[in-house]
């Protein structure tokens, strides 16, 4: 699972990572969480590459209001086939730009906090999936993040992580055209050793 992460990337950051794109650069939040407003790269109108900001937590446009809880992780075994990710797995794939991602171990109440960011300092690139639905005349985008079993470092908190695409898993992941196997074939844990665990 990955319920927190943060976003601490500057203009600058996104830049080096993505090029120069049109859309917003919205501040650092370094404790995003579901329900709050993202950065995301999509395709827009035209195929044209872009930032934009939407709310974590994915609502098809099938949906007639939002669901009681964010659904803010696909499963990368699953999201081709079930309902609520299949339509955004052909047809709506972003990237999600993050500084690191959280996980928490121990019971409630005194649970210990790990963030988890790559070894080398580097942004981290999720593998996501983006939605529009309306509601009245406003329209919604939503995102979520897809997990996959977890690398070393991150087993040792928890049994799921995000899918950490590189720089040429993102161009595929983009591309309208790429075939569904080639795009589940990217859906892996990263490589060990990749990731620095940090308790804080």
């Amino acid at each position: 699972m990955c319920g927190r992460y943060d976003f601490n990337l500057t203009a600058q950051d996104l830049s080096a990572l993505f090029g120069e794109l049109d859309g917003p650069d919205p501040p650092p939040n370094r404790d995003l969480a579901p329900g709050a407003l993202g950065l995301v790269i999509a395709r827009g109108r035209g195929g044209v590459l872009k930032k934009v900001v939407m709310r974590w937590g994915l609502e098809p446009g099938w949906m007639t209001e939002p669901p009681v809880k964010p659904v803010f992780n696909a499963r990368a075994e699953t999201v081709s086939q079930k309902p609520m990710f299949r339509e955004a797995f052909r047809k709506r794939r972003c990237l999600v730009p993050a500084g690191a991602f959280f996980e928490w171990t121990g019971a409630t109440g005194r649970k210990t906090r790990w963030r988890l960011s790559a070894a080398d300092g580097a942004p981290l690139v999720f593998a996501g999936l983006w939605e529009m639905r309306k509601e009245g005349e406003r329209t919604i985008l939503t995102y979520a993040v897809i997990t996959v079993e977890p690398n070393a470092e991150a087993a040792e908190v928890h049994d799921r992580m995000p899918a950490v695409l590189p720089k040429t898993a993102q161009d595929i992941w983009l591309d309208p055209d790429a075939d569904a196997e080639a795009l589940k074939s990217l859906l892996r844990p990263a490589p060990d050793g990749f990731l620095t665990v940090e308790k804080i």
